[in-house]
């Protein structure tokens, strides 16, 4: 991940910006002061508490007793032992650490595998009990607690991040100049992409832009579902889980993918474009869409403004179909600490490391995740931050950004957004409104955790089959069947049995 893209997705968190877990009365810290008394938090007077932290990283790792740190040991009153791993490493160690039963204090965690078998196994403290005397733990929203819930109990503190953030960037700029309205129906959609695919829209003269761009993957294929009405992944019908490839909608969507690829509207390679080549196609100047998260409007732009300068970016989320408008609810986090029994044997050493990841949140922990250090990395403008020019910031943060747990923008100083992020923000809180959540999301399937990866591979090839034309909806059901008969039912059943256990 690029410091230019982390920085952006940085800023589109950037949503309500008011103080949380507080009364109008009170600063976050005085709030916090009160929480951290209830919760063990020790006085000015004792010791740093010692606490290890296992996280992951993909640039670069931070380092122990750095500025950083050291600022958030002293404003916790810590002494912080960072246990950094690459990102292709962690499951790894992570496995390791189990086995030998020697886990750091708190571990970052993705909702795999083997980490919920590990919460089933009890080697980490159950916080839902706990989480109403922190005031901003317990200001976190539900729903992103509901999303990482193992056997209905809450185990993790989550990074939060947006629920519904994904959308549909565009050339703004295009669209203009072919004097077409901005897109509010999937028709629109289809309309836009076929004009910018075969009008002309750079002006060159030469049939060389594509409409709508995809890679081997089908990256935009969960939009173009949830724009024809199709669950998301799993739906639930008379009672039993389905998933949302033997849908009708599903099947429509399929088949407008089919009419995008016959009418070259998209790239016809797509089943062979990595996610690098498929980036280096918008960067071509040559695509008039793509599927993006709304965080990374203005990095589109600037990455088509270098082979035109007068390029623009619009984006568009919810857009009207058949069923309605809809969009696919994404877990609401970008993984979560785990607190373990072997490095905290009491609870009044949970209570303190709970206060420890709750002051992560206050208003003086918040600005400096989002903000930096003041006069080196933002300034203050009429009571609003504001990066300095430059790489500053990211070269001085994004090792640590692993660490910052909860809403933490919630608490920060608000800033002086670029139209596109602030654009970015708005349309989150409205792709909110409208997002329709995966009922399977924290359920439990043995067959699935056995067999996930040979089955998708079966409806991912047949994805691929239908929008080439190579098979038809006989061949679409076959395989739809084939999935079944390898182990699908079974997910299926197992599925329905977990929801109705929830729900007993």
């Amino acid at each position: 991940m690029s410091s230019k893209s982390w920085f952006t997705g940085t800023i589109a968190g950037l949503t309500l910006l008011g103080l949380v877990g507080c009364s109008s009365d009170e600063t976050p810290q005085e709030a916090g002061s009160k929480q951290g008394q209830a919760g063990g938090n020790p006085t000015e007077t004792e010791q740093p508490y010692e606490i290890s932290m296992m996280f992951n990283y993909d640039i670069e790792p931070p380092k122990n007793g750095s500025e950083v740190a050291t600022i958030i040991e002293e404003y916790t009153n810590t002494k912080l032992d960072l246990q950094a791993v690459p990102s292709s490493t962690r499951s790894e160690k992570f496995n390791v650490m189990v086995a030998s039963d020697n886990l750091p204090t708190a571990v970052k965690a993705f909702y795999e595998i083997p980490e919920v078998n590990a919460i089933k196994n009890g080697l980490f403290w159950e916080i839902g009990p706990y989480l109403d005397d922190y005031p901003n733990l317990s200001a976190i929203n539900p729903l992103v607690y509901d999303n990482l819930k193992v056997d209905g109990k809450i185990y993790g503190i989550p990074s939060v991040r947006d629920l519904a953030r994904n959308t549909i960037v565009y050339r703004k700029d295009w669209l203009e100049k072919l004097g077409l309205p901005e897109p509010k129906t999937l028709d629109d959609l289809y309309n836009m992409v076929h004009a910018f695919a075969t009008q002309d829209p750079d002006g060159n003269g030469q049939d060389d832009t594509y409409g709508l761009i995809e890679n081997d993957g089908l990256f935009n294929m969960d939009l173009i579902a949830a724009y024809h009405g199709a669950p998301n992944q799993w739906g639930i019908e008379d009672g039993q889980f389905i998933p949302s490839f033997s849908t009708d909608a599903y099947l429509e969507a399929l088949q407008f993918y089919r009419k995008l690829y016959n009418e070259e509207l998209i790239n016809k390679d797509f089943p062979i474009t990595s996610r690098d080549l498929w980036f280096n196609i918008w960067n071509s100047g040559k695509a008039g869409a793509m599927r993006q998260i709304t965080a990374n409007g203005l990095v589109r732009q600037q990455d088509a403004q270098k082979v035109d300068p007068n390029a623009e970016i619009g984006m568009v989320s919810l857009l009207e179909g058949p069923r309605g408008t809809m969009i696919y609810s994404e877990r609401g986090s970008n993984g979560f600490f785990l607190i373990s029994k072997s490095a905290v044997k009491t609870e009044d050493e949970l209570k303190r490391v709970l206060s420890f990841f709750d002051q992560l949140m206050d208003k003086e922990m918040a600005d400096l995740f989002n903000w930096g250090i003041q006069d080196r990395t933002y300034t203050i403008e009429d009571g609003k931050a504001k990066y300095v020019e430059g790489d500053a910031y990211s070269k001085l943060m994004e090792p640590y950004m692993q660490i910052a747990v909860g809403d933490i923008v919630k608490n920060a100083t608000p800033g002086i957004l670029h139209p596109l992020h602030q654009q970015a923000v708005e349309m989150n809180a409205e792709n909110e409104k409208a997002a329709v959540l995966n009922p399977a999301l924290t359920l439990d399937s043995p067959t699935n955790n056995e067999k996930r990866a040979q089955l998708n591979k079966i409806i991912e090839d047949a994805r691929i089959k239908f929008i080439l034309g190579d098979i038809d909806e006989a061949g679409w059901a076959k395989a739809i069947e084939n999935w079944k008969k390898n182990g699908g039912q079974n997910i299926m059943e197992e599925f329905t049995a977990a929801y109705e256990q929830s729900q007993s």
